[in-house]
């Protein structure tokens, strides 16, 4: 279990520094196949989330919501919440980037929701942000705005310096 939670760290950090999108799916494929083989299956929900995440960085959409499609309904059938948010989060972005606002609204919401439930106040503020941008690109300006300002409240609250990020959508 030690290195299968070693990859999907890697994986993580690969994904964090940019610019290593395939090492970051190297990682993530490795860490499913050890918990797998451990019986692991809540792991193993997570780094398929992991791996459809991956394949939308590079840009391969239909794996990626096939992916993180299947991992939503582990993690649901399991009762992970955690694990059932971030794959919500994953969905809705990749549901962003291929155009499909309505669906990519659905799941950020539903994502915002379990983290708000679940106490997690970052990962919230970053989905109520990308949320924002989906209102943005899909030409409502006012639910952006709105998306954003609560990201803003709770990246101030929490200090955190991608406030500043946050704060410069207002601005425009």
């Amino acid at each position: 279990m030690g290195e299968a939670r070693t990859h999907q760290s890697f994986c993580i950090v690969t994904d964090w520094e940019g610019g290593h999108t395939s090492q970051c799916l190297r990682h993530a494929i490795r860490a499913r196949e050890l918990l797998a083989a451990a019986g692991d299956t809540i792991g193993q929900a997570r780094a398929l989330n992991n791996i459809g995440w991956t394949h939308a960085m590079l840009g391969a959409d239909q794996q990626a919501l096939e992916c993180c499609g299947e991992a939503l309904s582990l993690l649901r059938t399991l009762g992970d919440r955690t694990g059932e948010a971030a794959t919500s989060h994953s969905l809705g972005y990749i549901h962003q980037h291929i155009g499909n606002h309505a669906r990519a609204i659905t799941y950020y919401e539903r994502a915002i929701e379990l983290h708000r439930q679940l106490g997690n106040r970052f990962p919230q503020a970053r989905t109520f942000s990308d949320l924002g941008d989906t209102h943005e690109n899909a030409g409502d300006a006012p639910a952006a705005r709105d998306a954003w300002q609560q990201a803003l409240a709770i990246l101030d609250d929490l200090s955190h310096p991608d406030a500043d990020n946050v704060r410069a959508k207002l601005t425009i």
